[in-house]
């Protein structure tokens, strides 16, 4: 009897013990507060603002934030925890262990009556509010991208037994570089929430690293507003691939004159003093300026171009060329070290095109190390792994990788409607670290706003690869903006949106998809191309490679040897593609919950009508330039061409609106505008 009553109190203390674990701890006004030491770090301080301005959306009030814990448990308390600081705002070892750099942990300890926020260093810190953010009070990390309105609450359930533990990521520098910025600058400087925002939303989605172009100032070592805002953030820099040690040769004259008070050398490979006396100011303005800092070392010329463009003793032979190049690369990378004290500094190199045609050549002897990071590009144009990449063999040289990849492209690439997708992304990724292990990743972002959906895929995709799945991935971020109940449909969408693009050659890596894509600069510059041939003698092959292609037929990759009826056909095989996804997302839009909507319409359902008009109006407009060289009538097809290209227009412009009300008035690279006004010409002199 005694045992059956001793069992008996055992399953009760049990059942009462898993029930105190599971009781959920409430969050509503007036009932908790934030608890955050006053020595913080600057930017683990903005993202508690942050926090509470997101708690005041959710719950409709700003919590107190106090700098120290108390014994009452009546309140509940949200305790921000960085265990990198020298005296954090509890003792950490009485907390749930972490794992190493930027792991994270929320979790609740309902015995305290507390919620920690728990990170190993500011960074991790910054995760773990971001966390608490998204996972308890539903803010999405693209919520201003996505022009998300909160539902407002009166209180917030949180499990006594919620425990959120995030590794340390597979990736240690993970990067945007917002590169051909014609919509995004302007649109930038019209608020600070503009100006700002995007390096939020970075952090919110557990990125850490900017690559920006020159941020070195002349002349009291000062680094320029961008750097400085990214350091306000807790971000880290890198430089892009001609802007060696943060700063490009474009201001080599001013270093010599506003700096050290001369008329500036002649850019010599033989004066090597005067390289280092511009490469080491570069490397002590950083280096005070205490900012965190992946090293870029590089040696090219006055932007993007390679460096016997700018020398004029540059060698004439590639074997010399590359020789050189591993010379320089090696001496800037002994002044980081000497100025910085750091014995194996993070430092990475870019093999952007000839440097990529050197490698694959044999002719650059990049430096290696621990933390040197070789950092390959995807092929240019179209976006797969380089024969530099695939010829390399990690047995012969051991070294971590990095890769950068174009989300769009300057000359031929996406830019006013994404084309690459996930899944491409995603191939790219796992064949780099199939090769070494992955350590340093940028992707080309343009104006940012296009490009928030394949950005986000390769945030989650590069903290740990192993895992990520594109197709689960996609199914989370559908349930996350869109709702559960019609996530798996909008995933069908935009799978069947990116996979519409035309493939105007066949794939020739092993088992890669959509290798080569016909993106919207590419229309771009055949709409340019035809144009200015359209009132010549015609010809079946009126488009050219651009000035500056390193490889020929690059520009285009058209398969046929008559381009007119390339182009044609393959509008004809891609335009109704486009129209029918477009139909079916009209219809999803009909469906959709309100709220929902405006971010479908911008991401998928405006880019996708987009290239359908665009496809149709490139499509007349070809037809309309071959009819009129062999005699026929032709005005009625560049009519249509004009409408639909005026259709193009208007479905981005239809994305138009609050914070993005202005986001096209700046369109130069693309130049809507110019080519519009370029086809209504051309009809006024065949309706004369």
């Amino acid at each position: 009897m005694r045992n059956t009553i001793d069992l008996l109190l055992c399953v009760v203390v049990m059942i009462c013990s898993t029930a105190c674990a599971q009781s959920s701890l409430t969050l509503k006004e007036g009932n908790f507060r934030i608890v955050l030491a006053e020595s913080e770090k600057a930017p683990v301080k903005l993202a508690v603002e942050t926090m509470c301005v997101d708690i005041e959306k959710v719950l409709g009030f700003r919590p107190e934030v106090t700098n120290a814990v108390t014994t009452d448990t009546q309140q509940t308390e949200i305790v921000v925890v960085n265990a990198g600081m020298d005296e954090p705002v509890v003792d950490i070892h009485s907390l749930q262990p972490l794992d190493g750099f930027e792991s994270h942990r929320v979790y609740v300890d309902k015995e305290k009556n507390r919620i920690y926020l728990y990170g190993k260093d500011m960074r991790g810190t910054i995760y773990a509010v971001y966390t608490f953010c998204e996972e308890i009070l539903g803010v999405p990390p693209l919520w201003y991208f996505a022009s998300w309105q909160p539902e407002l609450k009166k209180k917030i359930e949180v499990s006594g037994d919620y425990d959120f533990f995030q590794k340390s990521p597979q990736v240690r520098y993970r990067a945007w570089f917002p590169n051909d910025q014609d919509l995004f600058v302007p649109w930038r400087k019209l608020s600070k929430d503009n100006n700002e925002r995007w390096l939020e939303t970075m952090l919110r989605l557990k990125l850490n690293t900017v690559e920006l172009e020159t941020t070195v100032t002349y002349p009291n070592y000062e680094m320029n507003d961008e750097a400085r805002l990214l350091q306000k953030y807790g971000l880290v820099l890198t430089a892009h691939h001609h802007t060696a040690l943060n700063n490009s040769l474009h201001n080599w004259d001013g270093y010599w004159r506003e700096v050290r008070g001369i008329e500036p050398p002649k850019l010599s490979v033989a004066h090597e003093e005067d390289l280092k006396s511009f490469w080491r100011y570069n490397i002590e303005t950083v280096h005070r300026a205490n900012m965190e800092c992946l090293w870029l070392i590089s040696f090219r010329g006055k932007g993007d171009q390679p460096f016997w463009a700018a020398f004029d003793d540059a060698p004439k032979e590639d074997p010399e060329r590359g020789r050189v190049i591993s010379k320089m690369l090696q001496i800037e990378l002994d002044l980081i070290k000497e100025i910085t004290g750091e014995k194996s500094p993070y430092v990475r190199m870019t093999f952007y095109d000839e440097l990529s045609d050197l490698l694959a050549n044999g002719y650059i002897t990049p430096p290696v190390g621990d933390n040197i990071l070789w950092t390959y590009v995807a092929a240019r144009r179209d976006h797969y792994p380089n024969v530099d990449l695939v010829a390399f063999d990690a047995t012969k040289t051991p070294v971590k990788l990095g890769y950068y990849m174009n989300l769009q492209f300057t000359s031929t690439g996406a830019h006013l409607a994404p084309a690459e997708g996930p899944w491409k992304m995603e191939y790219n990724y796992r064949y780099v670290n199939s090769k070494a292990p992955l350590e340093f990743s940028v992707v080309n972002a343009g104006n940012i706003r296009e490009f928030v959906f394949s950005m986000s895929a390769n945030a989650k995709m590069m903290w740990n690869l192993e895992a990520y799945s594109t197709d689960q991935w996609l199914k989370d971020f559908c349930a996350q903006y869109f709702g559960k109940k019609y996530a798996n449909e909008v995933a069908d969408l935009y799978h069947d949106y990116f996979y519409a693009y035309w493939q105007q050659k066949p794939s020739d890596f092993q088992d890669m998809e959509r290798q080569y894509l016909f993106q919207d600069l590419r229309y771009a510059r055949a709409f340019d191309q035809i144009l200015s041939k359209f009132n010549k003698e015609f010809t079946p092959n009126p488009l050219n490679d651009i000035g500056f292609e390193r490889v020929k037929n690059r520009t285009f990759r058209l398969e046929r040897n008559n381009q007119v009826d390339s182009l044609i056909s393959g509008m004809q095989l891609t335009a109704p593609r486009f129209a029918e996804v477009a139909n079916r997302c009209e219809k999803m839009m009909e469906k959709l919950p309100q709220d929902n909507c405006i971010f479908f319409r911008d991401n998928l359902y405006a880019p996708c009508r987009y290239m359908e008009y665009l496809s149709y109006s490139l499509l007349h407009f070809v037809t309309a330039y071959q009819q009129k060289g062999v005699g026929e009538p032709y005005a009625e097809s560049l009519k249509q061409a004009i409408d639909y290209f005026q259709k193009a227009w208007d479905a981005l412009k239809s994305t138009q609106g609050g914070v993005f009300s202005t986001w096209y008035d700046n369109d130069t690279i693309f130049g809507l505008e110019r080519k519009l006004n370029g086809m209504k010409k051309e009809l006024e002199k065949a309706m004369s």
